[in-house]
Protein backbone atom coordinates (compact mmCIF):
# COMPACT_ATOMS: atom_id res chain seq x y z
CA UNK A 1 0.00 0.00 0.00
CA UNK A 2 2.81 2.74 1.12
CA UNK A 3 4.97 1.62 -2.30
CA UNK A 4 1.43 2.41 -4.39
CA UNK A 5 0.97 5.23 -2.47
CA UNK A 6 4.65 6.36 -3.10
CA UNK A 7 4.41 5.62 -7.03
CA UNK A 8 0.93 8.01 -7.13
CA UNK A 9 3.07 10.98 -6.01
CA UNK A 10 5.66 10.59 -8.37
CA UNK A 11 3.31 10.33 -10.90
CA UNK A 12 1.49 13.27 -10.09
CA UNK A 13 4.92 15.16 -9.29
CA UNK A 14 6.17 14.42 -13.05
CA UNK A 15 3.00 14.93 -14.88
CA UNK A 16 3.79 18.58 -13.83
CA UNK A 17 7.27 18.22 -15.05
CA UNK A 18 6.12 16.84 -18.57
CA UNK A 19 7.70 19.35 -20.67
CA UNK A 20 10.99 19.15 -19.07
CA UNK A 21 12.46 16.93 -21.85
CA UNK A 22 14.14 16.81 -24.64
CA UNK A 23 17.66 17.69 -24.25
CA UNK A 24 18.99 16.75 -27.04
CA UNK A 25 21.25 19.09 -27.87
CA UNK A 26 23.57 17.63 -25.15
CA UNK A 27 23.52 14.15 -26.86
CA UNK A 28 27.02 13.02 -27.77
CA UNK A 29 26.63 13.17 -31.52
CA UNK A 30 26.10 17.06 -30.81
CA UNK A 31 29.18 17.54 -29.47
CA UNK A 32 32.07 19.15 -30.87
CA UNK A 33 33.68 15.51 -32.07
CA UNK A 34 30.62 15.47 -34.18
CA UNK A 35 30.97 18.68 -35.65
CA UNK A 36 32.30 17.79 -39.00
CA UNK A 37 29.73 14.68 -39.47
CA UNK A 38 26.60 16.45 -38.60
CA UNK A 39 24.31 13.49 -40.15
CA UNK A 40 24.49 9.45 -39.44
CA UNK A 41 26.34 7.74 -42.44
CA UNK A 42 26.07 4.10 -40.86
CA UNK A 43 22.54 1.83 -40.40
CA UNK A 44 22.27 0.73 -36.85
CA UNK A 45 18.76 -1.75 -35.77
CA UNK A 46 17.06 -3.65 -33.49
CA UNK A 47 15.64 -7.07 -35.16
CA UNK A 48 14.14 -7.38 -31.39
CA UNK A 49 12.15 -4.15 -31.62
CA UNK A 50 11.96 -3.03 -35.13
CA UNK A 51 12.06 0.60 -36.72
CA UNK A 52 13.62 3.48 -35.16
CA UNK A 53 10.64 5.12 -32.97
CA UNK A 54 9.51 1.70 -31.71
CA UNK A 55 8.55 0.67 -28.15
CA UNK A 56 11.61 -1.40 -26.61
CA UNK A 57 10.00 -4.88 -24.96
CA UNK A 58 8.94 -5.52 -21.30
CA UNK A 59 12.92 -7.33 -21.12
CA UNK A 60 14.50 -4.26 -22.05
CA UNK A 61 12.90 -2.42 -18.87
CA UNK A 62 13.02 -2.57 -15.49
CA UNK A 63 10.10 -5.14 -15.78
CA UNK A 64 12.86 -7.47 -16.20
CA UNK A 65 12.77 -7.58 -12.03
CA UNK A 66 16.34 -8.08 -10.26
CA UNK A 67 18.07 -7.99 -13.52
CA UNK A 68 17.37 -4.13 -14.09
CA UNK A 69 16.88 -4.41 -18.08
CA UNK A 70 18.36 -6.33 -20.70
CA UNK A 71 20.63 -4.31 -23.47
CA UNK A 72 18.33 -5.16 -27.22
CA UNK A 73 20.09 -6.76 -29.73
CA UNK A 74 21.82 -4.22 -32.15
CA UNK A 75 23.42 -4.68 -35.55
CA UNK A 76 25.27 -2.32 -37.30
CA UNK A 77 27.36 -1.68 -40.69
CA UNK A 78 30.73 0.11 -41.54
CA UNK A 79 30.59 3.90 -42.28
CA UNK A 80 30.90 3.86 -46.35
CA UNK A 81 34.97 5.39 -46.08
CA UNK A 82 37.63 5.15 -44.05
CA UNK A 83 39.38 2.21 -41.87
CA UNK A 84 37.93 1.16 -38.62
CA UNK A 85 40.04 0.89 -35.75
CA UNK A 86 37.52 0.73 -32.85
CA UNK A 87 33.66 1.17 -32.07
CA UNK A 88 32.11 3.02 -29.05
CA UNK A 89 28.14 1.86 -28.44
CA UNK A 90 25.97 4.08 -26.26
CA UNK A 91 22.57 4.39 -24.94
CA UNK A 92 21.17 7.79 -23.72
CA UNK A 93 17.87 9.40 -22.31
CA UNK A 94 17.33 12.84 -23.09
CA UNK A 95 14.41 13.33 -21.77
CA UNK A 96 14.87 13.05 -18.15
CA UNK A 97 12.91 15.79 -16.11
CA UNK A 98 15.81 17.32 -15.01
CA UNK A 99 17.12 20.32 -17.04
CA UNK A 100 20.19 20.36 -19.22
CA UNK A 101 20.78 16.62 -18.35
CA UNK A 102 21.09 13.25 -20.62
CA UNK A 103 21.14 9.71 -18.55
CA UNK A 104 23.96 7.74 -19.93
CA UNK A 105 22.46 4.25 -19.64
CA UNK A 106 25.69 2.80 -21.30
CA UNK A 107 28.74 3.71 -22.72
CA UNK A 108 30.96 1.40 -24.19
CA UNK A 109 34.47 1.11 -26.02
CA UNK A 110 37.64 -0.67 -27.07
CA UNK A 111 34.87 -2.41 -29.43
CA UNK A 112 36.87 -4.48 -32.12
CA UNK A 113 36.45 -2.98 -35.94
CA UNK A 114 35.43 -6.54 -36.78
CA UNK A 115 32.05 -6.94 -34.21
CA UNK A 116 29.19 -5.44 -36.02
CA UNK A 117 26.29 -6.72 -33.48
CA UNK A 118 25.89 -6.46 -29.74
CA UNK A 119 24.27 -8.87 -28.04
CA UNK A 120 22.90 -8.18 -23.88
CA UNK A 121 25.58 -10.76 -22.84
CA UNK A 122 28.58 -8.42 -24.45
CA UNK A 123 27.77 -5.39 -22.10
CA UNK A 124 27.49 -7.11 -18.70
CA UNK A 125 30.62 -6.44 -16.31
CA UNK A 126 32.91 -9.62 -16.53
CA UNK A 127 33.38 -9.98 -12.55
CA UNK A 128 36.08 -12.71 -13.26
CA UNK A 129 38.76 -10.19 -14.47
CA UNK A 130 39.50 -6.46 -12.32
CA UNK A 131 38.95 -2.99 -14.26
CA UNK A 132 35.59 -2.11 -16.14
CA UNK A 133 35.87 -5.15 -18.64
CA UNK A 134 32.67 -6.59 -19.92
CA UNK A 135 32.21 -10.58 -20.72
CA UNK A 136 33.47 -9.41 -24.38
CA UNK A 137 36.39 -7.46 -23.24
CA UNK A 138 34.81 -4.56 -24.15
CA UNK A 139 35.71 -1.50 -21.66
CA UNK A 140 32.75 0.70 -20.16
CA UNK A 141 32.12 4.04 -18.18
CA UNK A 142 29.55 3.18 -15.26
CA UNK A 143 26.54 4.95 -15.42
CA UNK A 144 25.16 7.29 -12.32
CA UNK A 145 24.49 3.66 -10.61
CA UNK A 146 27.57 2.10 -10.86
CA UNK A 147 26.56 -0.65 -13.32
CA UNK A 148 27.80 -1.25 -16.57
CA UNK A 149 24.22 -0.72 -17.75
CA UNK A 150 20.66 -0.27 -17.01
CA UNK A 151 17.58 -0.61 -18.75
CA UNK A 152 14.60 1.71 -19.24
CA UNK A 153 13.06 3.04 -16.03
CA UNK A 154 11.87 6.17 -16.50
CA UNK A 155 9.52 8.21 -13.38
CA UNK A 156 6.16 7.32 -13.67
CA UNK A 157 3.67 9.97 -14.74
CA UNK A 158 6.39 11.86 -17.43
CA UNK A 159 4.87 9.79 -20.59
CA UNK A 160 7.53 8.15 -22.87
CA UNK A 161 10.96 8.67 -23.01
CA UNK A 162 13.07 7.80 -25.30
CA UNK A 163 16.61 5.61 -25.28
CA UNK A 164 18.82 6.69 -27.44
CA UNK A 165 21.63 3.93 -29.30
CA UNK A 166 24.73 4.60 -30.99
CA UNK A 167 26.96 3.41 -32.77
CA UNK A 168 30.53 5.56 -33.40
CA UNK A 169 33.08 4.13 -36.39
CA UNK A 170 36.82 5.62 -35.08
CA UNK A 171 39.61 5.87 -37.45
CA UNK A 172 42.06 5.60 -34.28
CA UNK A 173 41.81 4.12 -31.02
CA UNK A 174 40.43 6.56 -28.19
CA UNK A 175 44.05 5.68 -26.27
CA UNK A 176 42.35 6.62 -22.74
CA UNK A 177 45.76 6.51 -20.80
CA UNK A 178 43.47 5.43 -17.34
CA UNK A 179 40.65 3.88 -19.18
CA UNK A 180 39.37 2.49 -15.76
CA UNK A 181 39.53 5.62 -15.08
CA UNK A 182 37.09 7.13 -17.80
CA UNK A 183 34.32 9.72 -17.72
CA UNK A 184 31.72 10.46 -20.28
CA UNK A 185 33.69 13.63 -20.95
CA UNK A 186 36.77 11.74 -21.21
CA UNK A 187 35.31 9.71 -24.44
CA UNK A 188 33.68 12.64 -25.91
CA UNK A 189 37.14 14.57 -25.61
CA UNK A 190 39.42 11.83 -27.05
CA UNK A 191 36.94 11.09 -29.91
CA UNK A 192 37.96 14.30 -31.39
CA UNK A 193 39.38 14.24 -35.21
CA UNK A 194 38.37 10.25 -34.96
CA UNK A 195 35.06 10.24 -36.09
CA UNK A 196 34.32 8.68 -38.86
CA UNK A 197 31.30 7.47 -38.70
CA UNK A 198 28.13 6.86 -36.45
CA UNK A 199 24.82 5.66 -36.58
CA UNK A 200 21.15 5.38 -34.36
CA UNK A 201 18.56 3.43 -33.12
CA UNK A 202 15.99 4.98 -30.60
CA UNK A 203 13.52 3.12 -28.87
CA UNK A 204 10.51 4.64 -26.39
CA UNK A 205 9.18 3.32 -23.32
CA UNK A 206 6.48 4.51 -20.62
CA UNK A 207 5.89 3.65 -16.82
CA UNK A 208 2.40 2.48 -16.54
CA UNK A 209 1.29 2.75 -12.63
CA UNK A 210 0.87 -0.40 -10.74
CA UNK A 211 -2.35 -2.15 -10.59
Amino acid sequence: MFALLIAYIQFVVFKLLYYVRGHDKFLMVNSSAFAHLPRPNMKLESPECGLPGGALLDHHTYLDGAKGGKFPELHWNSPPAGDVHEFVLLCEDPDVPIPFMVFVHGLFFGIPSTCFVAYHDDIEKDTNVSGRVTFSGWKYVPNLLGMSYVGACPPYGHGYHRYIFTIVALSEPLGLRHPDKATVACVKWAMEGKVIGWGQWAGVFQRQLPQ
